[in-house]
């Protein structure tokens, strides 16, 4: 898995590309982490559209991913998710948990 961080005016992009498993969780943790620690954007989009894969481990650290923003009053969206990754949000149900964002904290 390759991550790459892409900054707006009010929002951090982590762009996915690779496989979202068991072997690759940490990856996303760390980066969530880093992101929510160093920048606090008011805004942290997920870009699924280069993950190739996301089994229920990569689910899981999706939805950490959102709970850890929306504790720290950051908005959160999972973006463009496509193929087997896109029909494994929906079989489970997370389709539009995860792709509709999620309002930033009221100051």
């Amino acid at each position: 898995m390759r991550i790459t961080t892409r900054h707006d005016d009010d929002a951090t992009r982590l762009v996915l590309a690779g496989d979202l498993d068991m072997a690759t969780t940490a990856v996303l943790d760390d980066s969530v982490t880093a992101v929510l620690t160093t920048t606090r954007p008011r805004r942290l989009v997920i870009d699924a559209e280069g993950l190739a894969f996301c089994d229920s481990s990569g689910i899981h650290a999706l939805m950490r991913a959102r709970d850890r923003a929306q504790r720290q009053g950051t908005s959160f969206v999972v973006a463009n998710p496509v193929g087997i990754a896109r029909r494994t949000l929906e079989i489970t149900g997370l389709l539009d948990v995860l792709t509709t964002a999620t309002p930033p904290a009221e100051s």
